[in-house]
């Protein structure tokens, strides 16, 4: 397998929004659209479930894709989860996404995947950085096995310890694109049922396009603000 691979996380026991990856728009679930925005890419994608019995239809449902690799380790320990499933398929570098976030912003990910040549983490998915719900990580196996804490919120977040610490020569917070002016108004991930139903209007708008551009996004915030108020004030 590549040495440079997609690792996608994802669950059916949310708390929030539980079975969300299989939460349908249109008719196609969820993680379906994560996977497919990342096939432009052309690299190998895992994806990273549990053990837990609640994935098994996630599973089923994996295993009905082609061209899709599986690897099912701790529930609650993702930090051990990625190490294992990179090992697993003997990769180095990880571009590392969760399955809530169906509109990850491609453009960016492909310009910064320059930077991974001289870091071993790149940070898209920082504060005030990426719209909440498009961003990425690019992070070296070596790095995630440097993580020494067994602090719950690192082990649960995975890269938490590495943005803790910004001075690493290692690190790099990607350069905010031009575009991104609106980014406390506009949130696309999938936390809440809000969140779902947002994503529906949007794929709708765009007849369920899997290249839908941030660009497009936001041009459909300013032509319809109100569509997305009532998701964004669930994550204030």
């Amino acid at each position: 397998m590549a040495k440079l691979s997609i690792i996608i996380q994802a669950r059916m026991s949310s708390s929030r929004l539980p079975g969300k990856s299989l939460k349908l728009i249109g008719d196609k679930p969820l993680i379906f659209y994560v996977i497919e925005r990342f096939r432009r890419l052309g690299l190998p994608i895992i994806i990273a479930t549990s053990t837990a019995s609640s994935d098994n239809v996630l599973v089923e449902y994996l295993n009905s894709l082609e061209d899709i690799f599986i690897y099912r380790g701790s529930l609650d320990n993702l930090l051990n989860r990625y190490i294992a499933a990179a090992e697993a398929f003997g990769i180095e570098k990880i571009i590392r996404v969760t399955a809530d976030n169906p509109l990850v912003d491609i453009a960016a990910l492909k310009r910064s995947l320059i930077l991974f040549e001289k870091y071993d983490y790149v940070d898209g998915i920082y504060q005030d950085g990426l719209i909440k719900g498009t961003g990425f990580e690019l992070v070296s196996l070596l790095e995630l096995k440097s993580i020494r804490s067994n602090n719950s919120h690192h082990l649960e977040h995975v890269t938490a310890a590495l943005r803790e610490n910004e001075s690493n020569p290692k690190y790099k917070k990607i350069p905010v694109p031009h575009y991104h002016k609106f980014i406390d108004k506009i949130v696309l991930t999938c936390d809440y049922v809000e969140d779902l139903e947002l994503l529906k209007l949007i794929f709708s708008t765009y007849d369920y396009k899997l290249s839908i551009s941030i660009p497009e996004i936001i041009d459909l915030y300013i032509e319809q603000p109100k569509l997305f108020g009532t998701n964004a004030l669930k994550h204030q």
